[in-house]
């Protein structure tokens, strides 16, 4: 993950002190330009588009004002991308954001629905180019590290007892949360992290809908009756973010029903997505249960009949 800094940039000129005489002094030359440094990824609950994003330095143990974040848009695909000349190496978070025309995909349904909420990743320490996945599990790190002062130490925590809470369920949030054939497409496994990445996201749109046992703030389920597809996703959200209750405890009654929750979904109709190998996202109807709708997901996304063959027992046997 990336990092951003406050600080100006400046090139700052040493003048060296003058002989006598009559000679000129000496002049050093120009201090040398930071690395530029920078954070890019996905926002996904499906695909997140027209989402303002704000990547904001962590300063004195918080996030800094929204109004000093660098920020930009989510694309169509869902992905972002910011820079920071200054070569800011602190730590970071990530705040994808509603605006008027923000979506996200209805895995379950395949249609765009409005974008009503923020989600948040946190990032220890940004590199020249840091990667962050935006997702309702990277919200659930980013909100047990915001009870505390944060630093890159409990950022890590943070990360780490949200990952060990969903073990089960195999979440990884350093994996893209979406079969990439452009970069992986000969990596079984990692495709099969990815595939399983896509899966438990679509059961966070499944659960919202179908359980009661996940609840807003009132204690009403996020299915109530009269709520919408978006309503309930955010409510959703919210509930598993409310799961952690400091930055490496969780809540056991409330991480019981989320984890019973999540399992009572099959993903047997899901539109996943998938970054074919000419850069483009195709949207693949796929029942991700099933070793044949898979690897036929893979050959429409343009992967050749032996590799999909190849490659969909391995992951097929990693999904969770």
């Amino acid at each position: 993950m990336s990092k951003i800094t406050g600080v100006g940039l400046a090139t700052v000129l040493v003048l060296a002190g003058c002989g006598g005489g009559g000679g000129g002094g000496d002049v050093s030359a120009p201090a040398a330009l930071p690395a530029a440094t920078s954070v890019s990824g996905t926002a996904t609950k499906g695909i997140i588009k027209q989402a303002r994003v704000l990547v904001c330095r962590i300063v004195n143990g918080a996030p800094e004002p929204d109004a000093s974040c660098a920020s930009t848009t989510t694309g169509n695909d869902g992905f972002y991308s910011v820079a920071f000349s200054d070569g800011y190496t602190g730590a970071a978070m990530v705040k994808v954001m509603a605006g008027a025309a923000s979506t996200m995909m209805d895995e379950t349904t395949g249609t765009d629905i409005p974008y009503n909420m923020t989600m948040r990743a946190v990032i220890p320490a940004i590199s020249r180019t840091t990667t962050a996945y935006v997702t309702p599990f990277s919200e659930m790190a980013a909100s047990a590290v915001s009870t505390t002062t944060i630093d890159a130490i409990k950022i890590d925590q943070s990360i780490a007892a949200v990952q060990s809470l969903m073990l089960t369920l195999g979440i990884d949030m350093s994996v893209m949360p979406m079969m990439d054939l452009k970069s992986n497409g000969t990596d079984a496994a990692k495709l099969a992290l990815q595939s399983n990445m896509v899966k438990q996201l679509a059961r966070v749109a499944m659960v919202a809908k179908n359980s009661n046992l996940l609840k807003d703030a009132n204690g009403v389920p996020c299915n109530a009756a009269g709520t919408t597809a978006s309503q309930q996703i955010a409510c959703a959200v919210g509930a598993m973010a409310g799961v952690m209750n400091s930055y490496v405890t969780a809540d056991a009654t409330k991480s019981a029903n989320l984890l019973a929750a999540l399992n009572a979904q099959n993903a047997t109709g899901v539109n996943m997505p998938i970054l074919k190998a000419d850069g483009t996202i195709g949207m693949q109807f796929t029942d991700m249960t099933s070793a044949a709708s898979m690897q036929t997901a893979m050959q429409n996304a343009g992967m050749t009949l032996n590799a999909a063959a190849n490659a969909v027992n391995v992951v097929m046997g990693r999904m969770h």
